[in-house]
């Protein structure tokens, strides 16, 4: 009988053995990957440096701004990814904030003793880490460490030579000298080593607003064109510190842009057949470019029932490359996308007809030629740096498209975002907070049917929660009876319906 028993025993481990490995294989796909974990670090580096988010708040699992809950604490084996990442890349600041929250760690918990490799690999990235942004004393302390208990290692004797060198240079004047701070390492680990550089003081360029109906020029063709369009690239830094700096903060109002300001005002649109049983709320967010949110445009219901028909259609998002015309992947814009077209139950697809008819009303543009409903998750970091809807004078102007140039972009935000994800016009100094079921609106292109260079815009990096939201991009053409054409090259706003009698003084 045993040895029937053991016959039925390895049969059944065996039948076991084979449904788990099926199950894996099936499974494993939607396990996180070594790409998927380089992506979270990049994303919490990316919270790091907009936010000013520290290490110390993933390490101890800290709630950040705009949140109450707890995070899970890291611990000493996932502080190490973060600092070969860091390593890597050579973010040697970052690379030292995360080996001395790891190091902090080993030298309170012991969960690594000196003779393992995991608290060797630790202390060597940080005396590396240290040594080059600057910390010399530091960077020799941690060394010292080491050789305690690797007393023969020639490396790390090398390096506490060098390290004594590089500082007799700053003493006799050979080597500039770095000012740091000089206190120990080792009696307390120093507080986020050099990991958060201040947000930078930059200048917001605010085009001033000229009333509907007034002949103005704003800046000339050139100005526009090699400043703001920046076709050369060569005010990409300063721009990038404009982004990170209105993700942030609402930028300083200047007395000129204070008196636009003060001038904007809400209402109720009434002037079409269904808004008029059902008003719009508008408010004016922003004189130049004229940008508009429409308050509760559509329903908690609406809103979840587009997201549910989303989730299943949902990819990487992409971006047309300019040289190409072409859709594909970009590190700068980072969600997943999905467009509301086939696939969607029959008997939902009227609520996408319907949030369809209330964008018109509300914008007043025809349908004819609009994009279909792009529905974009923004998860922890998502966002999308600085970037123009519609395409310039110089790219493909969707030549796919029978409908022409993007003339205007409604946002619609849905769900709740906890903190961050503000939409933000980096030349004009405009932020938009996300507002759950508002849509923001502008147009993209000046009434002569140029770019309007300035709508350059960007979204946020999410800091707590998730964003979902709706982009509606209506196209050029079947647009001459909404928006008429305008010969004035830089006048904005002149002879568009939704504008006329809406400026108040």
């Amino acid at each position: 009988s045993s040895g029937i028993n053991a016959e039925y025993g390895g049969s059944w481990v065996g039948q076991q053995d084979t449904e788990i490995r099926r199950a894996l294989d099936m499974y494993a796909p939607l396990f996180p990957d070594e790409s998927d974990v380089r992506g979270a670090i990049k994303a919490i580096h990316r919270l790091m440096d907009m936010y000013k988010v520290r290490a110390s708040h993933f390490t101890e699992g800290l709630p950040i701004e705009g949140s109450t809950q707890h995070g899970q604490p890291l611990n000493v084996k996932a502080l190490f990814l973060f600092i070969k990442e860091s390593y890597s890349k050579e973010y040697w600041d970052k690379c030292a904030g995360w080996s001395q929250q790891a190091f902090e760690l080993l030298m309170t918990t012991g969960e690594y003793p000196p003779e393992s490799s995991m608290w060797f690999d630790v202390l060597d990235h940080y005396s590396y880490c240290l040594f080059k942004i600057g910390y010399y004393d530091q960077a020799a302390e941690v060394t010292s460490e080491m050789l305690r208990y690797y007393p023969d290692h020639e490396r790390l004797t090398g390096n506490l030579q060098y390290f004594a060198e590089l500082k007799r240079e700053e003493a006799d004047g050979s080597r500039d000298v770095i000012s740091r701070e000089r206190r120990s390492v080792m009696e307390k680990p120093l507080i986020n080593v050099h990991e958060i550089s201040e947000i930078e003081q930059v200048n917001i360029t605010f085009v001033p607003k000229v009333a509907p109906g007034e002949d103005a020029t704003v800046f000339d063709e050139d100005y526009i064109e090699e400043v703001i369009q920046d076709k050369n690239y060569e005010n990409w830094g300063e721009r990038m510190s404009r982004y990170r700096k209105l993700c942030k903060e609402p930028p300083a109002l200047t007395p000129e842009m204070t008196a636009q300001v003060e001038l904007l005002t809400c209402y109720y649109k009434q002037d079409t057949p269904r808004s008029h049983l059902a008003p719009i709320k508008v408010e004016e967010a922003w004189p130049s470019p004229r940008i508009l949110i429409f308050h509760d445009i559509i329903s908690d219901y609406e809103a979840e029932t587009l997201m549910r028909l989303a989730k299943p259609l949902l990819n990487r998002a992409t971006v047309h490359n300019k040289q190409t015309g072409k859709l594909e992947n970009a590190e700068y814009r980072v969600s997943k996308t999905a467009w509301l077209d086939v696939g969607i139950p029959e008997d939902r697809e009227f609520i996408v007809r319907r949030v369809n008819r209330r964008m018109e009303d509300a914008t007043e543009l025809s349908h004819e030629y609009a994009e279909l409903q792009q529905i974009n998750n923004y998860g922890m970091a998502g966002q999308y740096e600085p970037h123009y809807d519609m395409a310039t004078k110089d790219e493909p102007a969707f030549q796919d498209h029978s409908g022409g140039n993007r003339e205007a972009t409604l946002l619609l935000y849905m769900g709740k975002t906890d903190a961050g994800g503000a939409t933000v016009f980096v030349d004009a100094g405009a932020r938009i907070a996300p507002s759950t079921n508002a849509a923001v609106f502008w147009y993209n292109l000046l009434p002569n049917g140029d770019p309007d260079l300035i709508t350059r815009h960007a979204g946020c990096p999410v800091l707590v929660g998730t964003k979902w939201v709706m982009n509606k991009w209506f196209h050029v053409n079947d647009q001459m009876f909404t928006r008429p054409c305008d010969l004035e090259k830089w006048t904005r706003d002149k002879g568009a319906k939704l504008y006329n009698c809406q400026y108040t003084t």
